[in-house]
């Protein structure tokens, strides 16, 4: 035998011990040692013993093993046992230990056994669906169990042996045990949750402050200024991520889960996809794109998504082209799903994106040949306006004229101040004269007109009262001379009216096209009616150059005298205007194939008696180059022409493909504007990746008040710590920089 080991004997069910070596002997006078020893022997041994002995590791005892197993699960997760004492004296003290270290469920009330288990379960109801067809003892549940007088005391101890066993090993009972342990869980979890729920509270105030700051563009050192102006107002907002490092990580958090749900919803629904770029430099000089995407939610009518705002390594089209592809495969579209889904490409008129030989467009095509590549219709806009100004010469000095008047403003604070007095004089409105016909819209080209157009009085009377300023030099006098010359002259006035009435229609165009709603056939549409309406203008004058033609005939406007002015030379209407026309048609051509097809949805140009099979055959192509059901969309297409005024459900996924194609990249040059109010010159050491993390939020977010931040906190308690954690630095509140005594009597 090893040192420090004993061997151990069987404790018998009275409780007494052999000492190491005794031998153990039959006594025959012993009835309890004979009734155990023909018990263990008996062929129902397996069936009878609920207290079974210590065995060796070879030893089998199925249903000592099987009760056994139910004693050690019920004694996990029940309720406490009975304190009480006042238990049968059939059994000995040790017994009583015995029974109640195996069955942690026995109870004990005036002598009487009982299940704790059952009689807890039965004060509540137990669950019908699980404890259908089962009825518990109501013995047990109400402590009625005991041993008639009758017999010897081993007969009893085997009958309530018995009674025991058969209580432990009952389907009723093992369904109370699981019941019983079910409820202890619930408790638990709810304890849990409502302790959960308030550490979860204060995360999401401090999530929704956070977002705050991302959708007013405000700096992430307000984050800690914000969290104590709310505690000081009883908000309760933990004791960590009260720093501008925890509202970085916060906000790059909920920009990440922002992306991930939008690019999961739209690749589930196989939404066709198109993708807009645009390239620029931000305030820290540094080389970006911002890539947009328009696709269907939850096959809606698609919209525009901001994606990311990229750093270029270099603004080659290999740079660019390697930039945005990698960009869509990080935020999770897989170039298999490209394939499929990915539409169009939309862009600037850069040699860089466009260009025939190795622009970005020519290498995606190559990638993806079914990608229908467009340019942006308002940059083409103002590529024709362009083309038009070079063609007549005296249009570029009407154009030199409006820049020498920005000049003399924009820079002058006192020419500024002088003018706005010109015009209270006068009696004149004032608007701000800015650029016109340069890098700028054309829409921003007729604001200038028209403000011109406006201040006319007021630029007049200040022009006169410079020339007879004496404190001025000789040369600033003759400058005013000139200029109240050319703004006196019928010339420019009927050169203002012309281009007054041409820019207003073009603008009125351009701001069309740079609506998020508006489609190619619409944009057709428009253009062709704005083409209609300038070459009108050659037969009847518009509004306001009539306007400059009577006050020509009269020699005054708005009381002011004109003076003819032989060096000026008008612009010529007629040519101008059919400049315009020929270079509007040639620019914003819509001639190609996929959009002709396009147009058979445009019920305006459908014949008046329709075939059946009418556009069956385009129907057909876009189907093939877009990757849609053809059989689905002819069906849709069948029902429309039976019934012009409803929707058919199958033509719904064409007519969304149709709507995804961008008109133009407005809604990338409303990304830069954004980018230039994130990134401000006190904010210009932002990395790239927080402007595009704030710009996420402020573009695609919703308004704070709907924001729900518990959608958020969740993913964001897997990886880091709740606002009160304990086991992090507290933040403590900083003290004032400077204190002064008049603070005591405020």
């Amino acid at each position: 035998m090893k040192k420090g080991h004993k061997r151990r004997c069987a404790t018998p069910v009275d409780g007494r011990h052999h000492s190491e070596g005794q031998v153990t002997m039959k006594r025959k006078g012993d009835i309890a040692d004979f009734f155990v020893k023909r018990h263990k022997s008996g062929p129902d041994q397996a069936q009878a013993d609920p207290t079974p002995k210590t065995s060796s590791p070879g030893s089998s005892q199925p249903g000592a093993s099987q009760a056994s197993q139910c004693e050690h699960r019920e004694g996990s997760s029940l309720p406490p046992p009975d304190i009480n004492n006042d238990w049968p004296d059939l059994w000995s003290a040790k017994q009583t230990e015995d029974f109640k270290s195996k069955n942690p469920w026995l109870g004990s009330k005036n002598k009487k056994l009982g299940c704790l288990v059952c009689s807890s379960v039965n004060s509540i109801g137990i669950d019908k669906e699980q404890g259908q067809g089962v009825s518990l003892s109501r013995e047990w549940m109400n402590f009625e169990i005991q041993v008639s007088g009758q017999g010897s005391r081993t007969t009893s101890l085997s009958i309530l042996r018995n009674k025991v066993r058969k209580h432990a090993l009952s389907k009723a009972h093992t369904q109370a045990v699981k019941v019983a342990e079910q409820q202890k869980e619930a408790a638990i979890e709810n304890a849990v949750e409502t302790m959960t729920e308030s550490y979860m509270k204060e995360t999401e105030a401090v999530f929704r402050t956070a977002y705050h700051l991302a959708k007013k563009n405000r700096p992430f050192s307000d984050h800690e200024s914000l969290i104590e102006l709310q505690e000081l107002n009883g908000v309760k907002m933990g004791s960590i991520l009260h720093s501008r490092y925890s509202a970085t990580q916060i906000i790059q958090h909920v920009a990440s889960e922002m992306q991930s749900k939008i690019i999961s919803s739209i690749i589930a629904s196989s939404s066709k996809l198109a993708v807009l770029i645009d390239e620029a430099s931000s305030l820290s000089h540094k080389a970006v794109m911002t890539v947009s995407i328009k696709a269907s939610i939850q096959e809606e009518s698609p919209e525009f998504i901001f994606l990311e705002l990229v750093e270029l390594e270099n603004q080659r089209a290999d740079g660019i082209l390697q930039a945005l592809l990698t960009c869509l495969t990080n935020a999770g579209f897989t170039e298999e799903w490209l394939h499929e889904n990915w539409v169009t490409f939309v862009s600037d008129g850069a040699s860089v994106m466009l260009g025939k030989k190795s622009g970005v467009a020519t290498r995606l095509t190559l990638r993806f040949p079914k990608l229908f590549v467009w340019h942006c219709m308002n940059h083409r806009l103002e590529l024709a306006v362009s083309d038009a100004v070079d063609e007549v010469n005296s249009v570029n000095h009407f154009k030199t004229f409006i820049q020498k008047l920005y000049s003399l403003y924009s820079v002058s604070n006192k020419n500024e101040r002088e003018l706005v007095n010109a015009a209270a004089e006068v009696g004149s409105q004032l608007l701000r004269i800015g650029r016109i016909l340069d890098v700028r819209w054309v829409a921003s080209s007729f604001r200038t007109v028209r403000a011109v157009w406006t201040s006319l009085g007021a630029l007049v009377q200040h022009f006169k009262n410079a020339c007879s300023d004496e404190m001025r030099s000789t040369k600033e006098r003759q400058m005013y001379r000139g200029l109240l010359d050319r703004v006196q002259s019928p010339e420019f006035i009927c050169d203002l009216g012309l281009m007054y009435d041409t820019l207003h229609e073009l603008s009125l165009l351009s701001q069309e096209l740079q609506s998020r709603s508006i489609t190619l056939l619409r944009a057709e549409h428009l253009l062709k009616r704005s083409i209609r309406v300038i070459q009108s203008f050659k037969e009847s004058p518009g509004e306001k150059y009539s306007e400059a033609l009577e006050a020509k005939q009269t020699g005054e406007y708005r009381s002011i005298a004109l003076k003819t002015n032989a060096k000026l030379k008008s612009i010529n209407p007629g040519q101008f205007l059919q400049s315009l026309v020929n270079n509007l048609e040639k620019r914003l051509s819509f001639e190609d194939e996929t959009i002709m097809d396009l147009s058979i949805l445009d019920q305006s140009k459908w014949p008046s008696k329709p075939s059946i099979r009418h556009g069956e055959e385009q129907v057909k192509r876009l189907c093939k180059r877009f990757n849609l059901c053809t059989d689905q969309a002819l069906n849709g297409m069948r029902d429309l022409l039976e019934e012009p005024s409803s929707e058919p459900k199958d033509l719904k996924p064409l007519m969304n493909c149709m709507k995804t194609f961008p008109v133009g990249t407005a809604e990338c040059e409303r990304n830069f504007s954004l980018m230039n109010n994130i990134s401000s010159d006190k904010r210009a050491v932002l990395l790239i990746s927080n402007i595009s993390n704030l710009m996420m939020i402020n573009i695609n977010g919703p308004p704070t008040s709907k924001f729900e931040p518990r959608k958020y906190t969740r993913t964001w308690l897997k990886s880091h710590r709740a606002a009160s954690s304990v086991r992090s630095r507290q933040c403590s509140v900083k003290a004032p920089a400077e204190s002064k005594f008049v603070w005591n009597i405020l």
